[in-house]
């Protein structure tokens, strides 16, 4: 919500943009008086965000790969040959989406990525 605001709009109060948001974002933890949350995101860090987003979906493709070829053996010749052929060597002459289906038998899916986030997740504190 933030980004899309501060990105599609000028002359915005950061701050007053955060403390509005804030209680409808963060049930239950207050913001802390004098503190500026705001101070990390420069406004002159346009696209920093698509980057993160990129990056995310850099660690799904990869979890799905790992999954799918590699998680039972890490040094699988065959499957490493097929990325270098498959997956490599495209290069960008193909939509990489088309790349990883054809690599994986399959369409990316999310799947691999969520199951390995809970695994090394730590159990969350209930707030009081």
């Amino acid at each position: 919500m933030f980004d899309l605001i501060i990105h599609s709009s000028d002359n915005i109060d950061i701050v007053e943009l955060l403390r509005h948001l804030h209680p409808k974002i963060m049930l239950g933890i207050p913001l802390l008086d004098g503190t500026n949350p705001a101070s990390f995101l420069p406004r002159s860090a346009i696209g920093y965000d698509a980057t993160c987003y990129s990056q995310l979906w850099s660690e799904v493709f990869a979890a799905d790969i790992f999954v799918t070829k590699f998680q039972d053996d890490l040094l699988n010749q065959h499957a490493g040959l097929q990325f270098r052929n498959k997956v490599l060597a495209a290069g960008g002459f193909r939509e990489p989406v088309d790349i990883l289906s054809d690599y994986l038998g399959r369409k990316p899916s999310i799947q691999s990525f969520i199951q390995i986030k809970a695994r090394n997740s730590l159990p969350v504190p209930e707030l009081k």
